[in-house]
């Protein structure tokens, strides 16, 4: 039987209580992730040990609650996946995060939904400590416009890297960041909120990446959804602003990037495709044309983490991974491993959040899915930590939004109930 995460707000307006120490703890350290990411550059074992510490509590809270079968099922996935990359490369890796990353989005989105409506209560009941963590990120932010070290170089382009030292980094964090600031305004309706959206835009709008444009673009829609006190208007004005914001990022300093991408095409006779996907077109149909003359069972199984990493070496001398999810998670853990990944994805969405009883115009879901696909294929979605973990708030924010919503109207009608009543007795 298909399990439901329970309605974030109880019909009287109260909220679960988060009861569970581990559970609070986990919570805690999710939220951290947006600061430890930023200074990991600087504190290099930062992240490693809020990482594995957030991966052993995972196991530990698992070994606590009882485990349905589908839940029993994917962690001995997890550790099936383990057994097979030390059986086929021991202990000597290009690059070892790569081990861990499938693994905690698996078990990352499990724990969303199993605990979607504690997450949504922790984050009402502790305002305070989600408020201090975005104040002390923007101004971090804000104060590293400022700092001309705080632009680099990456590619053919300069873009806005602040602490984080890199544009992909950069615009995962302020994607969660984002998230964050629109789950507060959801909830709060103060425009400091609203205002603050800017912080994070401009880390991507003055940056290097064209594929966190689209991303971007996803939540502003999701932010104007929310937005909007009549939801039938959403689609005319989504495509007004849908406008803006192509004319905003024509006039912004991500622009550069999209020149040298025509250029690349009229001036050097690039394949229009190879020149938009960074020549990452080349190496995913040579990747693929390998992966598909396995033998049947590394087909099905994978190869292994380091396979794609040993193939793009020795023939494009860079030890390259897929910089595509789907291509990746294919390579190293077979169609097998993939379907595990697509059915994440599936298992997330409807346990979170059910579209028809929204009654949300078909389109947001499109937007929702466009926000992980465009990101996975383009780039990557799941090695990198902060665009995993923002991905179920968004999905957290439209649910508790349609129960806000309906909340309110309830309260409404029972107010104009009661006052008919009052008029009717008056007679």
């Amino acid at each position: 039987m298909k399990r439901k995460v329970d309605k974030l707000i109880a019909e009287d307006g109260t909220l679960n209580v988060v009861n569970d120490g581990i559970e609070k703890i986990l919570i805690y350290i999710l939220l951290l992730f947006s600061m430890t990411s930023l200074l990991k550059v600087y504190i290099g074992p930062l992240n490693i040990i809020f990482t594995a510490t957030f991966l052993i509590l995972f196991f530990i809270y698992y070994l606590r609650h009882k485990m349905k079968i589908r839940l029993f099922f994917l962690i001995i996935y997890i550790f099936a996946t383990f057994l097979q990359n030390i059986y086929i490369n021991g202990f000597n890796y290009y690059n070892i995060n790569m081990l861990f990353y499938f693994p905690f989005l698996i078990l990352y989105f499990c724990f969303f939904i199993k605990n979607g409506s504690d997450i949504y209560a922790f984050m009402r009941t502790h305002k305070i400590y989600v408020n201090t963590i975005l104040l002390i990120w923007n101004a971090i932010i804000f104060v590293s416009f400022f700092i001309p070290s705080c632009y680099a170089y990456e590619g053919e382009t300069k873009g806005f890297v602040s602490f984080a030292g890199t544009t992909f980094l950069l615009s995962q964090i302020a994607i969660f960041i984002f998230a964050l600031l629109t789950f507060q305004y959801c909830v709060y309706r103060k425009k400091i909120y609203m205002f603050a959206l800017i912080i994070p835009s401009l880390c991507i709008l003055m940056g290097n990446s064209r594929t966190y444009i689209a991303v971007l673009m996803c939540a502003w829609l999701i932010f104007l959804y929310i937005f909007l006190k009549k939801q039938k208007s959403f689609i005319p004005i989504m495509i007004i602003c849908g406008i803006l914001f192509v004319l905003i990022v024509f006039v912004s300093p991500i622009k550069a990037k999209f020149l040298v991408a025509s250029d690349r095409v009229e001036n050097l006779n690039m394949d229009p495709l190879a020149a938009f996907t960074s020549g990452r077109s080349v190496f995913w149909e040579y990747d693929m044309n390998k992966i598909f003359s396995n033998d049947l069972s590394h087909i099905i199984f994978g190869n292994g983490i380091n396979y794609l990493f040993a193939l793009n070496e020795a023939k494009f001398y860079n030890p390259l991974w897929a910089h595509n999810d789907f291509i990746q998670i294919l390579s190293d853990y077979g169609i097998f491993g993939l379907f595990i990944y697509l059915y994440m994805f599936k298992y997330l969405i409807s346990s979170l959040i059910n579209f028809r009883q929204l009654k949300a115009p078909k389109v947001l879901l499109g937007i929702v899915l466009t926000m992980w696909i465009f990101n996975a294929f383009f780039n990557m979605f799941y090695t990198y930590f902060c665009a995993t973990l923002s991905f179920p708030f968004y999905l957290l924010i439209l649910k508790g939004d349609a129960e806000l919503r309906n909340l309110n109207k309830t309260r409404i009608e029972k107010e104009e109930f009661d006052n008919g009543l009052s008029y009717n007795e008056l007679k």
